[in-house]
């Protein structure tokens, strides 16, 4: 059943791209042909970038989504089915206080029972960790929230991101610990342009290991970066993401303040942030 509903949802994707966006790729070359791999992409379409990911990657794809958004109960119910069939782990959205006064937030309130967002969550973190365990891809949008949402988005810019939030290192923890050896972490950027029709580019950048970092927040913030460089929202950098223990290149300058706050030493491997408020020297790729 999955592999009917894996291929469903890839031809429906196709049909949804067909006329209304263009699909250019980059760096397909950085997913693994096999096994675990948790793509962790910048959100900015509420439907093209879920299509430009199931056109685009090879393999089956999995998506971490919410259906918070749906009011009315009905059409809940069958994409709960359609998500349960397709084996797409499902969260509620726990949103900040300024959207508390919003309409968004009237509704929603009396959608989300008390504990429900917890007990969600932690059911798309089962879920999450058994398609990575099983050897599957699945893909999170660490934002929460697309730039361009019919319904509701706190994002008011199009280049505008919202700080990743730590779930889908998390997930890959809890992978790690149940599977026994590494789940590899895929950043992947959006940018879009549109005159007439869409046209959507998506980067994919290299894999990177929970072993490779000192502690989950400095995994994050790579993270953020490194998909808004992919983006194109940073100006792009080659290998100024440094190991810590190993010797800054010439002209690099690394941030020993983060280090230190984040316990990384020279006997404890993880990578250290650049300071792009210092001149940095980095090759343009």
């Amino acid at each position: 059943m999955s592999r009917i509903a894996s291929l469903a949802t890839r031809l429906g994707a196709r049909a949804l791209a067909a006329g209304r966006v263009a699909i250019a790729v980059t760096g397909l070359e950085h997913i693994p042909a096999a096994g675990p791999v948790l793509l962790v992409a910048r959100h900015y379409h509420y439907v093209f970038d879920g299509v430009v990911l199931l056109v685009s990657i090879p393999r089956p794809i999995h998506i971490l989504v919410t259906l918070d958004w749906v009011k009315n109960s009905c059409a809940r119910r069958l994409l709960t089915f359609a998500t349960t069939i397709a084996r797409w782990p499902v969260v509620l959205r726990s949103d900040p206080a300024r959207t508390r006064a919003t309409e968004h937030w009237a509704w929603r309130k009396k959608l989300i029972k008390a504990g429900a967002v917890r007990r969600y969550q932690r059911s798309a973190l089962d879920d999450s960790v058994a398609l990575l365990t099983e050897g599957r891809l699945l893909a999170v949008f660490p934002e929460g929230y697309p730039n361009i949402d019919r319904h509701y988005t706190p994002k008011t810019k199009p280049e505008e991101v919202l700080p990743f939030k730590a779930g889908f290192a998390a997930i890959a923890a809890a992978a790690e610990r149940r599977l026994g050896s590494r789940i590899a972490m895929v950043p992947c950027g959006f940018s879009y342009t549109t005159n007439g029709s869409w046209t959507a580019r998506l980067n994919i950048g290299g894999a990177v290991y929970l072993e490779d970092f000192g502690s989950r927040q400095l995994l994050v913030r790579y993270m953020e970066q490194r998909v808004a460089e992919l983006s194109r929202l940073l100006p792009p950098v080659k290998d100024c993401w440094q190991p810590v223990n190993d010797e800054p290149r010439p002209g690099g300058t690394l941030n020993a303040v983060l280090q230190i706050r984040d316990g990384l030493t020279p006997d404890k491997p993880g990578f250290a942030v650049l300071d792009r408020s210092q001149p940095h020297g980095c090759e343009q790729p």
